[in-house]
């Protein structure tokens, strides 16, 4: 019996590899926004790898992307679109951030918890440089958003960049100063140092100059009652306050670097002083600054504010329908 001819079909979507210490809102805002990105098939989560937290974090990054990846309708989603979560077993293991506790502690009427979760334990979280490195290298092309402390980062690409698959696939990696200044300068000389991808400095300008508005918070997620990042965005600080889109605005520039929102400086360097703080300097070099276009600065922030809070595409079932 012959078959309808099927339509072309267009270049899978992009990976993205974050590793974050999801200790700010715009981190959960962030993390959403790759979510929704990929029920579009705008994106595709390529990794989420936790460093400068602990369990709890991990658990949350479980948690929301469970919550996603089921859809509005809470199907149970396939296990092929819920990835591990990285964390590195360090001793002590660093405190979780309150925001993230407020999701995981979460409990429904009957003291169930209110969210699926698989990971429940340590040995539940997997190795973050061979998850960083896979998802750097395990698809057709990604980018990646590093908002931590570089530790992981690079042990990872010490895995990775000698391949022709980093040198080829990974498009744009994007360093988030807010999340990287001050922690583990040698690692994040190393990442600076190792990196043949494009490399982005995201400063705390970009963020500052995006201020997430908190009166709209809650009305923007009505569409779903119990959300885990809107929890941990309620749960940071009393409720309502503005936060800096950080990493929400490195993750969008990450996936939609043609938007027209951001210009991009021309060649520079970044040193990395013995603190950790980091300082762009323009002139010859290999990474470019992104600003935000005042001209576009409002109706960049309804985007991104429109992205991060935005209901998931349904998944689709089997044959498409």
């Amino acid at each position: 019996m012959s078959q309808e001819p099927k339509g072309p079909v267009g270049p899978p979507p992009i990976g993205v590899v974050y590793n974050t210490s999801m200790s700010r809102p715009d981190a959960a805002l962030a993390l959403s926004a790759i979510h929704v990105s990929a029920s579009r098939r705008a994106a595709r989560m390529g990794a989420v790898c936790v460093t400068g937290a602990g369990l709890s974090t991990a658990i949350f990054c479980d948690i929301v992307s469970r919550f996603y990846a089921a859809g509005p309708a809470g199907r149970a989603p396939s296990s092929n679109n819920v990835l591990p979560i990285g964390l590195p077993v360090v001793s002590p293991m660093p405190p979780d951030s309150p925001m993230v506790e407020a999701a995981v502690r979460r409990k429904q009427a009957n003291g169930d918890p209110q969210y699926v979760r698989t990971i429940q334990k340590m040995s539940d979280t997997s190795l973050p440089e061979a998850l960083l490195r896979n998802g750097m290298t395990f698809n057709a092309e990604s980018v990646v958003v590093l908002s931590a402390a570089a530790t992981s980062m690079a042990r990872a690409l010490e895995l990775a960049s000698a391949s022709a698959e980093y040198k080829q696939r990974v498009k744009r990696f994007v360093i988030v100063e807010a999340g990287t200044s001050g922690q583990d300068p040698a690692a994040l000389r190393k990442v600076l140092s190792g990196s043949l991808a494009p490399l982005v400095f995201c400063g705390r300008d970009v963020g500052d100059a995006l201020m997430i508005p908190g009166a709209e918070i809650d009305k923007a997620f009505e569409w779903a009652p119990a959300n885990p990042v809107a929890d941990a965005y309620r749960a940071f600080k009393p409720m309502p306050y503005d936060a800096p889109a950080h990493d929400l605005a490195a993750v969008h520039y990450a996936l939609h670097p043609t938007s027209g929102f951001f210009a991009l400086s021309e060649p520079g360097t970044l040193a990395v002083a013995d603190d950790g703080s980091v300082k762009f300097t323009a002139g010859a070099g290999n990474v470019h600054r992104i600003t935000v276009d005042p001209a576009k600065r409002t109706e960049c922030l309804a985007a991104l504010v429109a992205l991060a809070t935005a209901k998931p595409t349904p998944p689709q079932g089997r044959g498409g329908g």
